[in-house]
């Protein structure tokens, strides 16, 4: 049987083998399904599926990041009063936020999807926002990054959108992740956001 994964959009993505430049042999997802198939993940590989759907093979790495950690920033996230999504990534020492634009309209599962609701005036509004969901893109906003791992320290950052910086840039001293959460989460989708520095 061949290594398929189905990402968040219904997508399938085979896992293919073939040469590598220079010798070896390569593993690496497409969405067609004709070619040399693998039937294994390479050993010390896994499937990841990032915030977009993407699907890549990467080396296993030990994470740095606690599970409790970013269940502690994705239980923060939900507190959060407005009509934006998020998702959290843990790669290496960076616990990062992401926010979601819509995929097919507001990204509110409880309010009406303008135009959309018309069009689709006999499907359940829930359906809608399960949709809504599959085709969001999401953008990185907000990170945390670890800087003591015995203490569990945490420096916070956040995307700049200015066209000359367009980099992450350092909005407070490092500190617990209760506390950064605390302090920072608030401004997420707020004009606030913009005047973390």
């Amino acid at each position: 049987m061949p290594v398929i994964h189905i990402n968040r959009q219904g997508s399938r993505y085979y896992l293919h083998t073939g040469p590598k430049k220079g010798g070896g042999l390569q593993h690496f997802f497409s969405r067609k399904p004709k070619g040399a198939l693998a039937d294994t993940i390479p050993e010390g590989y896994e499937i990841y599926e990032n915030v977009n759907a993407g699907v890549y093979l990467r080396r296993k790495k030990a994470q740095l990041i606690r599970e409790e950690e970013v269940e502690e920033i994705r239980q923060g996230l939900l507190k959060l009063k407005g009509k934006k999504r998020y998702k959290t990534e843990a790669r290496a020492k960076h616990l990062t936020i992401h926010e979601g634009s819509a995929g097919l309209g507001s990204l509110d599962p409880h309010e009406p999807f303008g135009f959309l609701t018309e069009i689709f005036s006999g499907i359940n509004p829930g359906k809608l926002s399960e949709a809504n969901e599959r085709f969001a893109t999401y953008q990185p906003v907000m990170r945390f990054v670890l800087v003591d791992g015995e203490k569990r320290i945490f420096a916070p950052e956040r995307y700049c959108f200015k066209g000359s910086v367009e980099d992450w840039i350092d909005i407070g001293p490092p500190d617990t992740l209760t506390k950064l959460a605390s302090k920072y989460l608030k401004h997420l989708g707020k004009d606030s956001f913009f005047e973390l520095y």
